[in-house]
């Protein structure tokens, strides 16, 4: 009889979070809203179904991650995590040479966001101008020049990263978490609640707001690696904070992935007892600062819940058997040539 496969036990990692799953309303209608310029863009079929599936991801997770933002910034929060998905799978696969010319066709949008791109261009930096747009239409110029500055760094971690993949480099855990923190463009993510709800700069630059909005990302960051280890172990991917743990301590898969929930009770707490370190701006800020923390608080909670309920790490069947035992079987390692 063959022995059964390396398996781990799935945590449940925010039982003790006190923000609950909650859905935005307007769902379906941003969704529609944020493909409105497909039909007569000048993308090929093939590129249009790709954003058309990009914006069914993203608009699905920000109506978890943004359940109470108004209406005009949903729709915005939809077009912005649909650019993510699209950018993240796009790249994902490239050398970092490919994925730098990437970023520099999707940093020019920025410079020039009234030229609709040319149809040599990645589609991507359409989809990211069409996104652009929108986004000046929610917020002053202080904040469009710190979300330009947020995602400049996120495209630089993104060829960072890739460059890290070509060569099987593995980062200790204070050097990956710092980078992640790039990668995973949770500073552009919180820049449409910041907007929202009208946050000046003084309030967002604030201390307290800073260490709140890192421990979020941190959060996300580390129920996002838990969620994707299976996928990313199979394809020989190291950038995952399980994988660290694994190889950098020399734990077991159940150690690492206890380890990693460690990590994240450690910083839930933090988050927690920062609340109370925020101080008063007068009840008109103070109102806009609580939902910007409700809303990030919201935004932890999607990311667990939206992952094991889409096909993004789990397929059907893998996951109805997931719910009934908890554990989580390891996925047999890709070949290269699979790969491909």
């Amino acid at each position: 009889m063959s022995p059964p496969p390396p398996s781990f036990r799935l945590p449940p990692l925010l039982k003790d979070w006190p923000w609950p799953r909650v859905q935005h309303p307007a769902l379906e209608e941003a969704a529609i809203a944020c493909i409105s310029w497909l039909d007569n863009s000048a993308l090929d079929a093939s590129d249009k179904e790709k954003v058309r599936r990009g914006s069914e991801l993203g608009s699905t997770l920000a109506a978890l991650a943004y359940p109470t933002l108004d209406k005009k910034s949903f729709i915005v929060a939809c077009h912005l995590l649909s650019v993510l998905f699209l950018i993240d799978d796009f790249t994902d696969p490239k050398k970092a040479s490919d994925a730098q010319n990437v970023v520099n066709t999707i940093m020019d949008v920025f410079e020039y966001p009234l030229k609709e791109r040319s149809a040599a261009d990645p589609f991507v930096a359409e989809t990211t101008r069409q996104f652009w747009i929108r986004a000046l239409d929610i917020s002053p110029l202080w904040q469009q020049t710190l979300f330009i500055a947020h995602f400049r760094e996120y495209l630089n971690a993104v060829v960072i990263e890739a460059s890290d993949r070509e060569i099987d480099h593995l980062r200790d855990f204070d050097d990956y978490i710092h980078m992640r923190r790039s990668t995973g463009a949770l500073r552009p993510a919180f820049w449409v609640i910041e907007c929202a709800e009208g946050l000046p700069e003084h309030v967002v630059k604030h201390e307290s707001i800073v260490t709140l909005a890192t421990c979020a990302a941190d959060l996300i960051i580390f129920g996002n690696d838990i969620l994707s280890y299976n996928r990313e172990q199979a394809l020989g991917s190291l950038h995952n904070t399980v994988s660290i743990a694994v190889h950098k301590q020399c734990l077991g898969i159940q150690e690492a992935i206890d380890w990693t929930v460690a990590r994240h009770d450690d910083v839930a707490r933090k988050f927690q007892a920062t609340i109370d370190e925020v101080p008063s701006w007068g009840p008109d800020i103070d109102n806009h600062v609580r939902a910007y923390i409700d809303t990030l608080g919201y935004w932890v909670r999607a990311n667990w819940e939206w992952s094991l309920g889409s096909s993004r790490y789990f397929e059907k069947e893998e996951w109805r058997l997931i719910e009934k035992t908890g554990i989580v079987e390891l996925l047999p390692k890709v070949l290269e040539a699979d790969k491909i």
